[in-house]
């Protein structure tokens, strides 16, 4: 992730952070799930609310901490995701647990691990953005379950989906982070409004849209940068676009 590399310190320190809290006296939670997380998967979010933090203050501990809060939360969405409804034959694993309970247990510590590193850094003033952000999160999972084939059945519902499970994320870490370093309601709102449209555009890729698919969200993502003040974390963010804008980018970088 060349386009965060002014913040690799930043983004070394989350990674610490969450390994950190990766191990437990039963072992490491990879033991249980596979955390094959790829770099983008592992750099991505926290990458954005530390540079949206950024472009108002200086990074502090408490930055680091809220994006490895936003992480822990992206992470344990998708470890919720590998729990199986139900497989036979070739398709059953050799232990159950690692289909169904081991998947809920681990998502369900990541889970905890928001909370706590919350408290921990204290600022628990942004638990209810975040547990609304997480019912967001799996309320739009129960809508993808229940309705297969919704990106071409009801694209309405498919776009609400991709936005739940994706880009309120993105808006939601763009938005604290600016929060944390005293940005006004002003600047706070565009960079919902800028991860909002981001992660919509992101979303879209990785669930296989092509880039001009994609490219009324960049567009829209490019009009709220302008709103912002040019620094080089303005410039981070443009060039995040440019990288979603071209072909086949995220699905090869996600793949």
């Amino acid at each position: 992730m060349h386009i965060f590399k002014h913040i690799s310190q930043d983004l070394q320190q989350v990674q610490l952070l969450l390994k950190k809290n990766f191990s437990f006296r039963a072992g490491q939670l990879s033991e249980f799930v596979p955390l094959n997380f790829n770099n983008l998967d592992m750099n991505l979010r926290p990458g954005i609310v530390i540079s949206a933090g950024s472009l108002f203050g200086p990074a502090s501990g408490r930055l680091v901490a809220l994006a490895a809060v936003l992480q822990f939360i992206f992470m344990a969405s998708r470890v919720h995701s590998k729990v199986k409804e139900g497989s036979s034959g070739k398709e059953r694993p050799l232990d159950s647990r690692a289909g169904f309970q081991y998947p809920v247990l681990v998502g369900d510590y990541l889970y905890g691990k928001f909370f706590t590193t919350l408290c921990e850094f204290g600022i628990v003033c942004y638990l209810k953005d975040l547990a609304e952000l997480i019912c967001q999160i799996n309320k739009s999972g129960i809508h993808a379950l229940r309705n297969p084939g919704m990106e071409i059945t009801d694209r309405q519902l498919y776009m609400e989906v991709v936005q739940g499970e994706t880009a309120r994320l993105f808006a939601c870490g763009a938005y604290l982070g600016a929060d944390l370093t005293g940005a006004g309601e002003h600047d706070k709102s565009t960079l919902y409004n800028f991860g909002l449209n981001l992660g919509m555009a992101y979303g879209l890729l990785e669930r296989g849209a092509t880039s001009g698919q994609v490219k009324e969200y960049l567009t829209m993502a490019e009009v709220n940068l302008h709103q912002l003040p040019g620094n080089i974390d303005t410039q981070c963010f443009r060039d995040l676009l440019e990288l979603f804008s071209r072909e086949n980018t995220v699905q090869r970088m996600v793949g």
